[in-house]
């Protein structure tokens, strides 16, 4: 065979192995239509037409009957000419729920099932709502099975109801004591001077332990964070943390939806550690009294100008507290490397209770914002003997 004709052979070979991959991965993209449970714009949610069954359209990877069942689930944002930004990439479906899940098993054999589980659904719904969403999931899912000739019974896997037996947490007003003290670096937007941290205080134990929860402001990532904590203040180790983590462009999710999910197990760890709830909690902003005594905050840093950011970052940080009658000590120092730390001050107490000769100090810290100002602004807590360690 001449060199010519050989190199015919393989274009020809090379054609056809072409085609075939490509029909190949075509064969694997679909467009699914299934039915989704929506919101009537007019209406609300427990209205009798407060929710219907809506046939919408996805564009699928694959098409298996899998896909047919678990895409009740998916996001499908919907198309709208209007200019208002509510209504731009809006999610309407209803069954976009963190934790729901509608899964196919076993398919094609006899122990086939469709599974709806809601176990593990994290959002602000009332139980009332949740139950009629959840009615109107399984009948939509009914609907698809029919649609795809899926013959497999339906599972239905809910949440054990529980009380739970903490209210809902109150945040401590920290920003403003944070910003007056650290007015130089905030931004200079009016509505954001800084990007905040809520801090919500959860109790303390007669021992020296503190509870507490961080929510972050996350953006411009599109996630909702909130971590909670239990502190030893004789130590300042983390002695527990939990984190929820959730995209917050699902559908119901927010620090209620975070409390419905975590409050049953924050609540097992406060009993574990002794923690009881804070009674008539208040911030105190420049000095605490304690016996005979009144206390002071005081914050040392040394920082280096970095070449490259054009500003200066941290170096070390120290905090120390003071009193006329005792002396002063230092009740945390720390150093820094590598970090964008801006400015770091004690901004105030957080007494335990009235007879607690130990208090948690609230320390505020601004890192530097991704692009620049708004900074961010973060809390710490330290504690600190109000009886030992002082000198004069």
């Amino acid at each position: 065979m001449h060199k010519k004709d050989s190199y015919s052979v393989y274009l020809k070979i090379l054609l056809v192995l072409t085609l075939f991959t490509q029909t190949v991965s075509a064969s694997m993209d679909n467009l699914l239509s299934v039915y989704i449970p929506v919101t009537h714009p007019q209406s609300e949610l427990m209205d009798k037409d407060g929710i219907t069954l809506h046939k919408a359209l996805f564009y699928t990877f694959y098409s298996e009957p899998e896909s047919a069942v678990g895409a009740i689930t998916w996001k499908y944002i919907v198309n709208t000419p209007h200019k208002r930004q509510r209504l731009q990439n809006m999610n309407i479906n209803l069954a976009n729920l963190n934790g729901l899940k509608v899964e196919l098993h076993e398919y094609g054999s006899k122990e086939c099932s469709v599974v709806i589980d809601s176990s593990e659904v994290v959002s602000t719904y009332s139980s009332k709502e949740l139950n009629k969403l959840l009615s109107y999931v399984k009948k939509a899912t009914k609907l698809n099975m029919k649609e795809y000739e899926i013959h497999c019974p339906i599972t239905e896997v809910k949440a054990t109801t529980m009380v739970n037996s903490l209210p809902l947490p109150q945040a401590l007003n920290l920003e403003k004591s944070a910003v007056q003290t650290l007015s130089k670096y905030k931004s200079g937007f009016k509505e954001a001077p800084f990007v905040n941290e809520i801090f919500y205080p959860l109790g303390y134990s007669e021992d020296g332990k503190i509870a507490y929860i961080k929510e972050y402001d996350t953006d411009p990532a599109d996630i909702v964070l909130i971590r909670t904590f239990v502190q030893d203040l004789v130590t300042d180790k983390i002695l527990w943390k939990d984190e929820f983590r959730v995209e917050n462009e699902i559908t119901g999710v927010d620090f209620k939806s975070f409390w419905a999910k975590k409050s049953t197990l924050i609540s097992k760890k406060l009993s574990e550690y002794g923690i009881q709830s804070f009674k008539n909690l208040h911030f105190k902003n420049e000095t605490y009294l304690y016996g005979k005594e009144t206390f002071s905050l005081n914050s040392e840093t040394t920082s280096s100008f970095q070449k490259d950011w054009g500003t200066a970052f941290l170096d070390s940080s120290t905090i120390i507290l003071s009193a006329k009658g005792k002396g002063q000590k230092v009740i945390d120092r720390r150093h820094y490397k590598d970090e964008q730390l801006l400015a770091r001050k004690a901004i105030g107490f957080i007494p335990l209770s009235k007879s607690a000769d130990r208090v948690a100090v609230v320390v505020a810290n601004v890192h530097r914002g991704w692009e620049g100002p708004p900074h961010n602004l973060g809390y710490e807590i330290v504690g600190a003997s109000l009886k030992i360690g002082f000198k004069k």
